[in-house]
């Protein structure tokens, strides 16, 4: 897609009228642009919304860029006054292209425009302002679009070091707070810098400010952003974590020397419950790089997909090297065959097929799926790997029971020292034999409250809590496993899964169950 670099080449072809995409935040920086661009044709720069009474002229002042009341007052509609009147200029107009109040009149108002200036050898050029731009099917060859794209990197460390430099801030590392500003637009990032500076004695405290804006602002927009994933360990999903050690080995720069390049991504499919989502905040902690998790049914079903869709991988490009993640990815694509959604999915799909072939950002894609029929076989074959998490083995669910009773329980914090003798950890092992890591997580948190509160009736607040074989024996036999609720569901899903790698390999601790014949 074209950029608003490109707006100059456009108008020296005598290309008059175009759309411009832009963060609002930015609105200094397109009058700066555009005040340059008419120093260098002779000609004024005006700007207008429906907030003002009369065109606004853009004039340097100080070295800024500023607007400034004209004489040029409105007495009819904008394109039609414009259009009227004939003043040279470079017309910045925002607001003009919504279509659904005045869908018919303004579309055929642009194409007379359109028409009208391109005869006529008047100066006249108009640029249409809006954060997004969606034209009718008629206007899409007359009209073209332009974007201010997120800014990368690079840019970022250059307004970082331009915010030091006029603040007179010295510091060796600007790193942390270039990856806080990441994802942001420009105006954006110097209007935070600027409004979080006297809240932050340390650039550690300025990083952890901007952070939070933009951690919020992702909030707003349904968004999940984990700078720092912190995850224990693999509880158990051994060959997942390797594979996963190999995929952060080619983030090194040392890789692109032998021609290696950075994978698309893998889809983790299993039964619901089984630790697909913690292992995408693993692979984000491996990298080393944060985590952006969305949720491709919002995306679908969202007031404007294509720019919902659109805006997320922008974003994810400029917060790179970064994990996408898509949660239960499959619930997205209820109504992909059918086009029960208007092929909203379809189209949607096919975008997103399209960016993971051309795009060439460090960004890993995981995606979890309780269902992997439902996605679009295209879409499968663009992902590099497909791993299956079943439940837990026995030393899996070792694991995964200290994982959580370490959270509580602070005698379960020695790695070397269990409080249970192994005898009794097979006990506790067989009677949750049939339980997914989230029903184990939440038998543990539920015997942790239980063990409080009893102590709070007796009125006691011992040091720390502590927890029996019997607690979580008994506890285990206040809820049904989803295994044996949702059996035939479930088992519809293991079923399948020899068409993907194990996440988990062969039982090897002192707890696995020892091989038996069906026949004697």
């Amino acid at each position: 897609m074209r950029t608003i670099n490109d707006w100059l080449g456009l108008a020296k072809k005598s290309i008059k009228i175009v759309g411009l995409e832009y963060y609002t935040t930015d609105r200094n920086k397109v009058l700066t642009q555009f005040y340059q661009w008419g120093q260098e044709l002779q000609l004024p720069v005006l700007f207008w919304n429906s907030g003002y009474s009369c065109f606004q002229e853009v004039i340097s002042r100080d070295g800024k860029c500023i607007l400034q009341n004209t004489d040029f007052s409105l007495d009819a509609d904008v394109p039609q006054f414009l259009l009227e009147k004939g003043r040279e200029g470079i017309y910045l107009l925002e607001g003009l292209l919504d279509f659904e109040e005045h869908s018919y009149t303004r579309a055929f108002q642009l194409t007379n425009a359109y028409y009208h200036l391109s005869w006529s050898s008047t100066r006249q050029y108009w640029v249409m302002l809006e954060n997004y731009i969606q034209l009718p099917i008629n206007l899409q060859p007359l009209i073209p679009v332009l974007t201010t794209p997120m800014p990368d990197r690079e840019t970022v460390q250059r307004i970082v070091t331009s915010f030091y430099t006029q603040n007179q801030i010295c510091d060796s590392s600007s790193s942390a707070l270039v990856r806080a500003c990441q994802g942001l637009p420009e105006g954006e990032i110097e209007l935070v810098l600027e409004r979080s500076l006297p809240f932050a004695y340390t650039v550690e405290k300025l990083a952890d400010l901007v952070l939070d804006h933009k951690v919020n602002k992702l909030r707003g927009r349904g968004l999940e952003f984990i700078a720092k994933p912190d995850v224990p360990n693999a509880g158990g999903l051994d060959l997942l974590d390797e594979s996963l050690s190999q995929v952060a080995s080619l983030l090194r720069p040392e890789a692109q020397k032998y021609g290696l390049k950075f994978p698309k991504g893998m889809i983790l499919w299993g039964p619901p419950g089984t630790g697909k989502s913690l292992s995408a905040k693993l692979a984000a902690k491996k990298m080393g790089v944060p985590l952006l998790a969305a949720d491709w049914g919002s995306i679908v079903g969202a007031s404007r997909p294509d720019f919902a869709l659109r805006e997320l991988l922008e974003l994810t490009q400029a917060l790179s090297p970064t994990i996408l993640y898509w949660d239960d990815f499959d619930k997205g694509f209820a109504g992909w065959d059918s086009n029960a959604d208007g092929g909203v999915s379809r189209r949607l799909s096919g975008k997103l097929l399209t960016w993971m072939q051309e795009h060439e950002y460090p960004i890993y894609i995981v995606a979890t799926v309780n269902r992997l029929g439902m996605l679009p076989p295209e879409l499968i074959r663009r992902f590099d790997d497909i791993f299956f998490v079943d439940l837990p083995h026995e030393g899996a669910m070792y694991e995964i029971f200290n994982l959580h009773l370490q959270k509580y329980f602070p005698e379960f914090r020695h790695a070397s020292i269990s409080p249970w003798t192994d005898d009794e950890w097979r006990i506790l092992l067989r009677d949750y034999r049939l339980c997914t890591p989230a029903e184990i997580g939440n038998a543990v948190r539920k015997c942790a409250e239980e063990i409080y509160y009893r102590h709070q009736v007796q009125g006691q607040q011992p040091d720390e809590l502590k927890v029996t074989l019997d607690d979580l024996r008994q506890q285990r036999y206040q809820f049904t496993p989803s295994m044996l609720r949702d059996e035939e569901q479930i088992l519809a899903i293991r079923n399948q899964a020899t068409y993907a790698k194990s996440a988990s390999g062969e039982d090897r601790s002192r707890f696995s169950l020892p091989l038996q014949e069906l026949f004697g």
